[in-house]
């Protein structure tokens, strides 16, 4: 098995935040409820002009919500960071070796992980890292600058003459 690209990253706090930031606040069901809550202001914004009425809900449910997103966003940064830490004594560096046939993840920690094609559901892009989804949502990271055996832009044709669709 010929070794097509190879990236390589360390899963600090820059990583965390990406993920986490996609997790919590860019994927497709967070921007809807993002949208109805949105929405749900205009409407309370609306009903104190036209009839007076001060719907308290219409503000306070959105302001929870934000809050909930930011909360939970962080918590998980920190959290991911720190059981690292805890267990490792370091943050992991990861190595991602790609050949024709699958994807291998190698950890620091000494842990391998390997995906066929086949159970890659989707791939999408952040400002600073690609991650491929399983189809059990499991999050495989390639860091855009993180390649040290091939590049960027071919690594995404690649994907996609595997019949990847990236995002």
């Amino acid at each position: 098995m010929e070794t097509l690209f190879e990236n390589r990253y360390i899963k600090n706090r820059e990583w965390a935040k990406d993920v986490f930031g996609y997790i919590n606040f860019r994927r497709p069901l967070i921007i809807v409820f993002d949208i109805y809550f949105f929405l749900y202001i205009v409407i309370g914004i609306i009903d104190i002009i036209v009839d007076k009425n001060i719907d308290v809900y219409s503000f306070i449910l959105p302001i929870v919500w934000i809050f909930l997103q930011v909360f939970i966003y962080v918590k998980n940064v920190n959290v991911t960071l720190k059981r690292d830490l805890e267990i490792h004594g370091k943050p992991i560096e990861v190595a991602v070796i790609v050949t024709d046939e699958k994807i291998t993840t190698v950890q620091s920690t000494g842990s391998e992980i390997h995906l066929n094609y086949a159970d890659v559901k989707k791939a999408f892009q952040t400002k600073k890292y690609i991650y491929l989804q399983t189809k059990t949502n499991l999050l495989c990271s390639f860091k855009k600058d993180g390649f040290s055996f091939g590049n960027k832009e071919d690594f995404l044709e690649f994907l996609r003459n595997k019949g990847i669709k990236i995002k």
